[in-house]
């Protein structure tokens, strides 16, 4: 019988080998408690790994939620920018329209064509002189007949302090 040893052959049967029975067996017994003391193989961690699983799930899950309503919040703004462009076109076209209504040559048109009115002419304007000055008749006193002027001092006090509070309401 040969071995390789190093790259050159050596013939086992020059070295003379001396075995004894009892150590070959003992190696074997050592041999044979090692094996049966691996005999059970380890147990799975499964419920590590069901948690580890359902924490993947419930970020997946919330990752998902959070893209449905981001994807509800865009919906909803490109909804409103929608509408904020139509208000600013109607906008626009009631600025116009009140640009128009307030522009004195569509009014004086409007007035002659449709309510059939015409230009007051020199001819037509009257004025009136107020020579006698300026003066201030009560309604009250026109309508009741002048009765002020009997009236005592403390009914016109009275008089002119319920027409002060009058004002000031």
């Amino acid at each position: 019988m040969s071995r390789y040893n190093d790259s050159s052959a050596v013939k086992l049967e020059r070295f003379p080998v001396e075995r004894v029975q009892g150590q070959e067996d003992q190696q074997l017994e050592v041999l044979e408690n090692r094996r049966t003391g691996r005999a059970r193989p380890a147990a799975v961690p499964y419920g590590k790994y069901a948690v580890i699983l359902a924490c993947v799930f419930a970020v997946a899950l919330g990752i998902v939620a959070s893209y449905m309503r981001l994807a509800a919040v865009n919906l909803e703004n490109a909804r409103l920018r929608q509408q904020i462009t139509e208000l600013k076109s109607d906008e626009n076209a009631l600025n116009a329209k009140k640009e128009q209504l307030y522009n004195l040559a569509y009014v004086e048109d409007y007035a002659r064509n449709v309510l059939g009115m015409v230009k007051m002419d020199k001819s037509q304007v009257h004025y009136v002189e107020m020579d006698s000055g300026d003066r201030m008749v009560l309604a009250e006193a026109s309508v009741s007949g002048g009765g002020e002027q009997g009236a005592s001092l403390l009914d016109r006090l009275a008089k002119t302090f319920s027409t002060v509070l009058e004002y000031l309401n």
